[in-house]
């Protein structure tokens, strides 16, 4: 069949046929343990949407910002997703042996400690600083979204972050 006599649907499926998504998600869905995808150590990509969550938190504190600059949230949160399941700690967790286990703990408490002190030392200090400033309910608000994508941004990226470094690396592997 030409390319002309194709309809809509029948291209986009020769698109994914292309792309290799198909045998990606047979891999993936497979129960044989040596054909899944590769959870390989990410250094550095996480630091991209956890300095984006603190980019965006600098700017709302330091002066008003356009409700368009809130969009990028849909982006960071895409981006968290991807680098934590193509990250170290993508795969089950059952599926963990026991160095992989206490390195997931680890990794995570790792996380919630860093959040939970970024946020106890920081709420308040944001709140004297909104009282003193006299800030308006909207850029409190905007602040507030900006702290909370902060958060999820780290929550999803500082343990793949702590998994990687803390993961021994293997001969011939990059980074």
């Amino acid at each position: 069949m030409s390319t002309k006599d194709r309809t809509a649907l029948q291209k986009m499926d020769a698109l994914v046929g292309w792309t290799g998504a198909a045998k990606t998600v047979k891999n993936d869905m497979s129960s044989d343990a040596g054909t899944g995808r590769r959870h390989r150590p990410m250094r550095w990509l996480p630091l991209l949407p956890i300095a984006c969550g603190a980019g965006l938190v600098a700017a709302t504190i330091a002066a008003p910002v356009a409700p368009a600059v809130y969009a990028m949230a849909g982006p960071m949160v895409a981006t968290v997703a991807a680098i934590s399941l193509n990250g170290p700690l993508g795969k089950p967790s059952i599926d963990d042996d026991e160095r992989e286990a206490a390195l997931r703990k680890d990794a995570f408490l790792f996380c919630v400690s860093v959040l939970a002190f970024l946020n106890i030392v920081g709420g308040p200090i944001l709140m004297l600083t909104a009282a003193l400033q006299g800030w308006t309910v909207e850029r409190v608000a905007g602040i507030a979204f900006a702290l909370f994508i902060a958060n999820a941004a780290c929550f999803g990226g500082l343990p793949t972050l702590y998994a990687s470094w803390k993961s021994p690396k293997l001969p011939g592997a990059d980074d």
